[in-house]
């Protein structure tokens, strides 16, 4: 996979970073493992109109953050949970399904891992082909998150140690993270070459931790593409 975008460095910060990816990604989707370029998942219940499997994501770390100046940096982070999803209302046109995640987050610099504390993360999403008969895929969706103290203050805290004239110490605390929406194209050219564009917006309005020197933007705003390539898959194909 290759891709890249701009992409604010952490939610509420008023600065944003182009970032590149380039990562090998391979496609299997047995019964349970499924391998593809959204990650790994363990599918652990499949029925018409439920599903259980583990997802993760990840996101970008931020070392060059003009509001955290003489702060640490900020490391990738990643998080892995359960998600259970409803897909009963696809039966009707342009029917969303709903996916509730619960995800462990960690942040690690590639030599060490700690333990972020963990979100939820229920989503309204929808596939849709803008145009009928057409090869591209619109996927749309509304996503808003709640995190623990941990990841809260990962993000908000600021130290006593770390407090400037235009920096006051603060204590973060738990809970409303904010709202995403999201609009993605793909189309798959091929058995093995797909491309993808994507637009995000996160609104802040109404976060717990609003009124940290550290969140410093209301909304953030991010743009990404690329390309996936897979030329080795698994002979077995599933049929979803």
């Amino acid at each position: 996979m290759i891709g890249g975008g701009h992409v604010a460095d952490y939610p509420g910060a008023d600065q944003s970073h182009t970032r590149g990816l380039v990562a090998p990604v391979f496609i299997y989707r047995g019964p349970v493992l499924r391998v593809d370029a959204g990650g790994i998942h363990g599918r652990l219940l499949n029925t018409p109109d439920w599903e259980f499997d583990l997802t993760g994501n990840a996101a970008f770390n931020a070392r060059s953050n003009d509001a955290r100046a003489g702060m640490p940096g900020l490391d990738y982070l990643f998080g892995v949970g359960p998600q259970l999803i409803y897909k009963g209302l696809r039966r009707r046109l342009g029917g969303p399904t709903l996916h509730l995640k619960a995800r462990s987050v960690f942040s690690t610099d590639f030599h060490r891992i700690n333990g972020r504390g963990a979100t939820f993360n229920p989503e309204v999403r929808w596939r849709l082909q803008p145009l009928a008969g057409s090869p591209v895929l619109l996927t749309l969706s509304v996503e808003p998150s709640w995190a623990t103290e941990s990841l809260q203050r990962y993000f908000y805290e600021v130290q006593p140690g770390d407090a400037t004239p235009q920096r006051p110490a603060y204590t973060a605390r738990a809970g409303y993270l904010g709202t995403q929406l999201a609009l993605s194209l793909s189309h798959q050219r091929s058995d093995s070459l797909e491309w993808f564009f994507t637009a995000r917006a996160l609104s802040l309005h109404g976060a717990a931790n609003a009124d940290s020197p550290l969140m410093r933007a209301s909304t953030n705003f991010s743009i990404g593409a690329g390309i996936v390539w897979t030329p080795w898959r698994s002979q077995a194909r599933a049929a979803d």
